[in-house]
């Protein structure tokens, strides 16, 4: 039987949009970028550099957390192996959709959500355009990667992408800056609860689910921020860590304070940690971990050894970060 002239035209449709879906994907892989120093703000494409299956504890957030947990101190200190993967305005659709690529080189024992992106989105946009922009990025890697077009040349176009570069702060950007608030009364109490958007609160209960189907435990953390942080979003991811039964640290309140002090404590008058108040984010949050999970100290162990070696970078490091940001504080 020949088909109708309306079901040629529908296959021809199909057709030209299955070719085109193909094209947009071929160009995307292209647009990636070469190395995966450079796939992220931050740091957080060094995760893909990192060995198969040895990352314990994996944070999750913004720029928040990128520059307030300092996961290399725990290794340092403790041989718990962690990541955090965090970068600017990261949203919990871009989160889902990284996680999933994520779980196909690591299993951590531990997913720390950041709550921060709960409530984060460009001021010129809705949530609903953040929401579409994002998972439209996520979905097309050449809506993501447009703009690398200025970086092909006929030398690199097939060039085999690198992704071995390791990041030996393990995504966390250590600032030495040194901006003081002068007012810290931000956690105050108007009885208020400010409620999470339908689509992110989808996606946060999509990323709960995600890591319970690879054995992942979640823990909710909220980084110390004066700007951009108040207790009606506390009271907001609160209902939502007791409805979906997940356990919540936010580091704002008094009860959880690791002793931020916002005088020096902060890189850009209360937005973002620097690295004296990141210390003691990370010191406090390796704690509670180390209570509440089983973790095993790497150090030294065979499969281990490139940890072994950041760890080493990294001490070395310290003597430098420390005299610099003490200085900025004026507390030498």
């Amino acid at each position: 039987m020949s088909l109708q002239t309306w079901q040629k035209n529908a296959l021809r449709i199909i057709a030209f949009l299955l070719v085109l879906l193909m094209l947009v994907l071929a160009v995307g892989h292209y647009l990636m970028p070469q190395s995966n120093r450079y796939l992220e703000g931050y740091t957080a494409g060094g995760i893909l550099g990192e060995d198969f299956d040895t990352i314990d504890v994996l944070v999750l957030g913004d720029s928040n957390a990128a520059q307030g947990i300092a996961p290399m101190k725990w290794y340092d200190e403790h041989g718990i192996t962690g990541y955090t993967y965090a970068a600017g305005w990261l949203s919990m659709y871009n989160i889902y959709y990284r996680l999933q690529q994520i779980y196909e080189e690591q299993s951590p024992k531990v997913v720390v959500l950041c709550t921060a992106p709960a409530y984060t989105k460009k001021s010129s946009e809705s949530y609903m355009q953040s929401a579409l922009g994002d998972i439209a990025d996520e979905l097309l890697p050449l809506l993501r990667f447009h703009d690398n077009w200025k970086y092909l040349r006929p030398d690199n176009l097939f060039t085999e992408k690198d992704y071995s570069w390791r990041d030996i702060n393990k995504g966390y950007s250590p600032i030495t800056d040194v901006a003081a608030r002068p007012n810290t009364d931000y956690m105050y109490d108007t009885g208020a609860s400010e409620s999470i958007p339908f689509l992110v609160k989808f996606y946060m209960q999509r990323i709960l689910q995600l890591c319970d189907d690879h054995d992942s435990e979640v823990l909710l953390v909220t980084v110390p921020a004066a700007v951009g942080w108040n207790l009606a979003r506390h009271n907001g991811i609160a209902a939502f860590a007791e409805e979906n039964d997940v356990p919540y640290l936010d580091f704002n309140m008094a009860d959880s304070n690791p002793g931020i002090d916002w005088t020096t404590d902060s890189a850009d008058g209360g937005t973002h940690l620097n690295w004296l108040g990141a210390q003691k984010v990370t010191e406090a949050l390796g704690d509670y971990l180390l209570a509440h999970y089983d973790l095993t100290d790497h150090r030294g162990q065979p499969g281990y050894e490139t940890w072994d070696s950041d760890a080493q970078s990294y001490r070395d490091l310290l003597p430098e970060i420390n005299q610099r940001v003490q200085e900025n504080a004026g507390l030498v």
